[in-house]
């Protein structure tokens, strides 16, 4: 059999040029996929960067919104001269500071507060600046609010939570997230210089606004005098929390995060409001409260503190002073 060289040739280089071809392609392909699982890998990692600062922010978007929500809430009180939860004129606590926080108003019935400080610094304020932010950069940003609450876990800090669903998208369909977690945010509410006591604010009209500020005192071995003079505030699981004294039907209740503090007397009477004159307990919410504890002067006071009383329980003697009178570590005067 005759063998035709040429067509052998030209079989042989055609299988060699379709190896080449077949070869340089999956080079080709191969880097290209290189390429694009690098510029994959560049734009995921940039989301992570972006969903971890964005986490950050929340925090402290949570913070500023909701320390403003809370002087809004205080000037709610003094607008309208009533505890919230009244039953008539005021919404409760949680909603209030939940619509504040949001939206950046007070909704009672057919009545809505506009509340100024809050002008643009709502947290839905902030989620649509960010959305816009977002955008510029090729990310598609989606909040939902599932809810949003205030509780205090110790004496001196409001714990603000949000639950928020957020959804992330690249607009290249790069990569996706979305998340579902509660935010929390947590506001001193002494030494700022900005917060006072809701029952000063109801019971004085405003005209007695007294400042959260912690005392320096500790007792017993204290002084009660600088406590007193200074109007300090201190823990006591017998007085009521902050957030209680925003509310109608808690403003008394006792709480494990409640504080106190010792009344000016005679300032509040010469206010001519009709308020407990001297012989009644300073202890603030006791004072205001219609609750009448037997009380009695300390001993060794000095002459102009003459009006400072405090609740004991009988018989008051020398260590069996019980009540406020043990617990400011004083002695009765009787």
């Amino acid at each position: 059999m005759k063998v035709n060289k040429k067509g052998i040739f030209f079989t042989f280089a055609a299988i060699v040029l379709s190896l080449i071809i077949i070869t340089s392609f999956n080079i080709y392909t191969g880097y290209r996929l290189k390429e694009e699982m690098e510029v994959i890998e560049v734009r995921i990692n940039t989301m992570n960067s972006f969903i971890i600062d964005l986490e950050k922010d929340i925090e402290n978007v949570i913070f500023i919104s909701g320390f403003r929500s809370l002087l809004s809430l205080e000037d709610y009180l003094m607008d309208h001269d009533e505890f919230f939860n009244d039953g008539i004129n005021t919404p409760g606590l949680d909603t209030a500071f939940e619509d504040v926080f949001l939206k950046g108003t007070i909704t009672y019935g057919a009545s809505i507060d506009h509340m100024a400080l809050m002008d643009n610094n709502t947290f839905l304020n902030w989620t649509k600046r960010i959305k816009v932010e977002a955008n510029k950069t090729g990310i598609e940003l989606e909040f939902t609010v599932n809810g949003v609450t205030i509780d205090q876990s110790e004496p001196w800090k409001v714990d603000v939570e949000v639950d928020l669903t957020i959804k992330i998208d690249d607009k290249k369909n790069t990569a996706s997230w979305t998340i579902t977690k509660p935010y929390t945010g947590k506001i001193n509410i002494t030494g700022s210089g900005k917060f006072v006591d809701p029952l000063y604010l109801i019971y004085t009209n405003g005209l007695a606004n007294n400042e959260i500020r912690q005392t320096t005192e500790a007792f017993p071995g204290g002084s009660l005098i600088t406590h007193l003079d200074n109007s300090y505030y201190i823990e006591n699981i017998d007085a009521p929390s902050y957030l209680n004294r925003f509310e109608d039907d808690k403003k008394f209740t006792a709480s494990v995060n409640g504080i106190e503090s010792l009344a000016d007397v005679p300032t509040l009477v010469g206010l001519g409001l009709g308020l407990p004159g001297i012989g009644k307990t300073a202890v603030d919410h006791i004072y205001f409260s219609s609750s009448t504890p037997i009380a009695s002067l300390i001993e060794d006071m000095e002459v102009s503190r003459d009006w400072f009383y405090l609740d004991y329980t009988v018989p008051c003697t020398p260590g069996s002073e019980g009540l406020h009178m043990e617990y400011y570590d004083a002695t009765c005067d009787i």
